[in-house]
């Protein structure tokens, strides 16, 4: 489990404070309410939290883990914190992180065209793929992305009833800037981790992800 639990705000830009907080069109958590908790772990353990009126987003994980098995005796206590909190922490960092963006495009968006100006010319399967998306949801962004003159299409030149998708290089362009200031604000939290820790969890995460995989190929 994460050592600490509530981590600095992220000073918010001019065009945030007008426009309000942000939002990612295609596939962003919704913000979570009260993303801030008066319950902080110490340095002795997690504050005492006697009933539900004060829980917030973040100190609903301990309050849940305490109170949920009375009426959950078949509950695998756990299991249920650690990927409670596992989704609770990606939701409240990810959400941080995709401020960066500040408007400038989704993170959907900065996703296809990282894939495609890292492994170049890609068909829209092959995006869908790397991107994690349904093939419906990718056609639809590479079609704004193209009407945004950031991505462009043309049919293959090795199968003609492909379509294979390309960054522009206004897409290059775009994509670097973002990145840019969406990689140091990963800096930033990364660094919140000793090295050990960070790559710890990343070898944990790993392999939770390597054995969703294989679940899949053999089902």
């Amino acid at each position: 489990m994460l050592a600490a639990r509530n981590a600095p705000p992220r000073c918010e830009s001019k065009r945030e404070r007008e426009k309000g907080p942000h939002t990612d069109r295609d596939d962003a958590p919704r913000r979570p309410d009260k993303m801030t908790s008066s319950h902080r772990e110490s340095p002795t353990g997690p504050a005492e939290t006697p009933d539900g009126a004060d829980v917030d987003y973040w100190s609903f994980v301990d309050y849940f883990a305490k109170n949920a098995g009375r009426n959950m005796p078949w509950l695998d206590t756990d299991a249920a914190e650690f990927f409670m909190t596992l989704h609770r922490a990606f939701e409240l960092i990810v959400y941080d992180i995709r401020g960066e963006l500040d408007q400038r495009m989704s993170s959907a968006a900065l996703r296809a065209l990282l894939v495609l100006t890292t492994v170049g010319p890609s068909t829209l399967l092959r995006v869908a793929e790397l991107t994690g998306m349904s093939r419906a949801a990718a056609s639809a962004l590479l079609k704004r992305l193209e009407s945004d003159g950031l991505v462009s299409r043309q049919p293959s030149a090795d199968d003609g009833r492909s379509i294979v998708v390309a960054a522009t290089p206004e897409g290059k362009v775009a994509c670097d800037e973002a990145y840019r200031d969406y990689n140091a604000r990963e800096a930033f939290w990364h660094d919140r981790l000793d090295p050990e820790e960070a790559e710890t969890m990343k070898r944990a995460l790993s392999r939770l992800a390597a054995s969703v995989s294989e679940i899949r190929r053999r089902s």
